[in-house]
């Protein structure tokens, strides 16, 4: 596909509807009271301090969240979809009890997800133009990928400075790539499943490269902490590769 037609797509479909934002900011205000949750002040509650933290952190969160889903809709459309963010309740209330029971120490949140449709007049000439897993996954590492490579790019400034606003940045980053990728069934009711986060779809269209993938995450999370440079995306690589390898040829090998 060309980037002409890339851009005429994304001028006539890419937006985010009322409903969307709605439950975008539902989920930004949970998530950030979450990440925000021991900062009303020190050893007393001061209210000030803490509603100036949750703003700064509901802008952090927000413009993190944006690009997450922002991302995917437009690798969504490159491929032929359409897709319209969903958000899961009973996530956000887990969230919230999970916070209060562990006052904070655990900075759970679940960020919703994109919901995919193919639209026939842009897959047109496509073999079974319908759904496919695999073009979910594509879609679905996209947004995690790009929180990633924005805490990548800002671990050597905290490195340098200590900035802790850069760091909370890194951090909300770090927290939603992590917690997007995790692969689990959203539900309203016992038994009734409505779609999945972006692991769950990435899980789905391949369980050796979500592995791959996850583990990756996982270790350069924990990395970018200790050595903020190019080294520890290495190092994530070599240690998921041999998780995969070690995976692969105990689960997948004989299939």
């Amino acid at each position: 596909m060309s980037v002409n037609e890339l851009v005429t797509r994304l001028e006539r479909r890419f937006t985010f509807t009322k409903k969307e934002l709605g439950y975008i900011i539902a989920t930004v205000l949970v998530a950030a009271f979450i990440l925000s949750f021991r900062t009303w002040g020190g050893d007393e509650f001061n209210l000030s301090v803490g509603l100036g933290n949750l703003i700064i952190m509901v802008i952090i969160v927000f413009i993190s969240i944006m690009i997450h889903f922002s991302i995917q809709k437009i690798i969504a459309l490159a491929m032929g979809y359409r897709s319209e963010y969903k958000y899961w309740l009973n996530g956000i209330l887990l969230s919230l009890i999970v916070a209060f029971f562990t006052y904070g120490y655990v900075p759970l949140f679940f960020t919703g997800s994109l919901w995919h449709e193919p639209v026939g007049k842009l897959r047109m000439g496509v073999f079974r133009g319908g759904a496919k897993h695999k073009d979910l996954g594509y879609i679905s590492f996209a947004g995690p990928l790009a929180n990633m490579i924005i805490a990548g790019l800002l671990a050597p400034i905290v490195l340098s400075t200590g900035n802790i606003l850069i760091q909370n940045i890194i951090k909300a980053n770090l927290l939603i790539a992590l917690f997007s990728i995790l692969p689990i069934p959203t539900f309203e009711k016992i038994r009734q499943f409505k779609g999945g986060t972006t692991g769950l779809y990435l899980f789905i269209a391949s369980r050796w490269i979500f592995v791959l993938l996850f583990a990756a995450f996982i270790v350069y999370a924990i990395l970018i902490w200790f050595i903020p440079t190019l080294l520890s995306l290495i190092l994530a690589l070599v240690v998921a590769g041999a998780i995969t390898i070690v995976y692969y040829l105990s689960y997948e090998s004989e299939k």
